[in-house]
């Protein structure tokens, strides 16, 4: 696999939560962050049964960990739930706000799974818990 090699300009914030992982995983700066992106833009599973993560390698149940809507989808979310704040929504804006409401609730789910799994073969995830939490 080829690599490209770029300067990124982050937020403090930002690279202080990558430092902190990095200290805790006892790993360099860029291969955290190298992990991170890669994780972030690979496929999630999209028709997996909950009980199918136990058959996930450890890279497999990361992903899932990141996991997130895409950015269309958050944004629409985001409109949707702006919208029924000032006034009642169509009937179509209201099935569709309900499913991505559904999306996020099993991705949540999914998340915890993955979590509880990764802990039980020794993963550390208080990195990533941390990162969350600040």
């Amino acid at each position: 696999m080829s690599q490209q090699t770029f300067i990124l300009d982050l937020p403090q914030d930002v690279y202080e939560r990558i430092r902190l992982l990095a200290e805790s995983s006892h790993r360099p700066l860029e291969s955290v962050v190298s992990e991170s992106l890669s994780l972030l833009f690979r496929n999630a599973p999209s028709e997996v049964a909950l009980a199918d993560l136990a058959k996930y390698s450890d890279l497999d149940l990361w992903t899932v960990v990141y996991w997130r809507l895409s950015p269309e989808h958050d944004s629409r979310l985001t409109t949707l739930m702006d919208k029924g704040k000032e006034s009642q929504l169509a009937p179509d804006e209201q099935a569709e706000l309900e499913s991505l409401v559904t999306e996020v609730n099993r991705q949540m789910l999914f998340r915890s799974e993955a979590l509880m799994l990764l802990k039980q073969r020794g993963q550390d995830i208080d990195g990533y818990l941390k990162l969350w939490a600040t």
